[in-house]
């Protein structure tokens, strides 16, 4: 099945059982937060007054900037990918809209190893998200081949973003999602999601 054949976690856990679903609060509350710079600012203020519930005009106006401003501290050794298809088995393959991945030896065109940290965007519809991203979040764990990694997953509809981490089979969502009007909480909690996603790199040092 595609990422896309998905459309609610029961489909989920009819294909994978092993899977548990939870709420956690596995984001922490006392985070310095980002000072966001004023160009990206204007640009999402402007952007969210001509806003429309769409999901290509979320993507690139919305969801696209904020990525690549959290991205920046990190992109020597991450890479940030839009619309790269990955194929695990019949049951999990598809093209996220956006991966964070390993970089290697700067060579941005190509894909490395491990794939650490996907984004679903939605218009409105975090149910199908969180289908579609829990499936792309196992598959990055089995393409990966390390079973203990922790697989970080971003739902957004561009306004809205949440969180949560595919660890041991079990999926904890932060319970709280986080708003695009509070641009310095969100950006802070990506920063904290990718720190953490670079760590996982440890895992495929020789």
């Amino acid at each position: 099945m595609a990422f896309t054949d998905y459309k609610n976690i029961k489909a989920i856990k009819n294909k994978f059982p092993q899977i548990i679903v939870k709420n956690e609060e596995f984001i922490p509350t006392d985070l310095v937060y980002k000072t966001v710079n004023p160009y990206l600012q204007e640009e999402i203020k402007f952007n969210l007054k001509a806003y429309r519930s769409n999901e290509f005009y979320a993507c690139e106006n919305l969801v696209s900037p904020i990525l690549r401003e959290a991205w920046k501290p990190y992109y020597t050794s991450i890479n940030l990918w839009t619309h790269q298809t990955i194929r695990y088995d019949d049951d999990l393959t598809g093209v996220p809209d956006y991966m964070f991945t390993h970089l290697e030896q700067e060579q941005y065109e190509f894909l490395s190893y491990p794939l650490l940290t996907t984004v679903e965007a939605k218009a409105e519809n975090f149910e199908e998200g969180w289908a579609q991203c829990l499936a792309q979040m196992i598959a990055f764990r089995e393409i990966n081949q390390k079973p203990a990694m922790i697989i970080y997953g971003i739902v957004t509809t561009g306004k809205f973003w949440e969180f949560g981490k595919l660890e041991n089979n079990i999926l904890s969502k932060q319970s709280i999602s986080y708003n695009i009007n509070h641009l310095s909480e969100l950006l802070t909690v990506l920063d904290h999601v990718l720190a953490k996603s670079q760590t996982q790199l440890i895992w495929f040092k020789p």
